[in-house]
């Protein structure tokens, strides 16, 4: 409900609701970003680029109904434009699919206590098989928490899609993976 006042607050022209906005999502935003691409320049310019578009468009903007969610497909379009761009300066005959990489990120104290460091690497092993859709839709039903209906915006797919890319993500890591431990992989991947 904040998360709707602020917006509103923000299309009125308040700019203390954008700066809220900024502290409450950045942190996510530069994550998420980072998956996509690893210049950590590139996707900070990316974040600020997009809350100043945010900032001259107010006007402009619809009602939303999950705000993160929003963020966060407007970031990956920019992301993902500025990326193509780059590529096409750099060899434009050259096609190449996005990247999405992802570790799952453990407390390194829980980590030690109930993986092994081998366990921790066959576990991002698995990971790495894992197509680059799935490995967006694990990061981001786990890592940021995000329902079923929140993801389907982000990565622009219906609802039945994203439940069969998350099942389907989770059913080949428990292939990849060795018999007895799948439970507590299963159990920092739902925290």
């Amino acid at each position: 409900m904040e998360e709707e006042l602020l917006w509103k607050q923000l299309k009125a022209g308040r700019k203390s609701a954008l700066e809220q906005l900024y502290r409450s999502h950045a942190e996510a935003l530069l994550l998420y970003g980072r998956k996509f691409s690893p210049d950590g320049q590139l996707v900070e310019d990316a974040v600020q680029d997009l809350f100043v578009e945010l900032w001259q468009n107010r006007e402009k903007l619809s009602q939303v109904s999950s705000v993160r969610s929003y963020l966060l497909v407007a970031l990956r379009r920019r992301i993902i434009r500025q990326m193509d761009r780059q590529l096409r300066r750099e060899s434009p005959e050259e096609a190449s699919e996005q990247l999405f990489e992802v570790e799952i990120s453990i407390d390194e104290q829980i980590a030690s206590q109930e993986l092994t460091a081998e366990q921790h690497k066959q576990l991002n092993q698995a990971l790495q098989e894992l197509s680059t859709r799935q490995k967006e839709a694990l990061y981001l039903k786990y890592q940021l928490n995000m329902k079923y209906e929140d993801i389907c915006q982000v990565m622009d797919i219906n609802y039945q899609s994203v439940r069969n890319l998350v099942a389907s993500a989770l059913k080949r890591v428990k292939q990849l993976m060795a018999r007895g431990w799948w439970p507590i992989i299963f159990y920092f991947l739902i925290r």
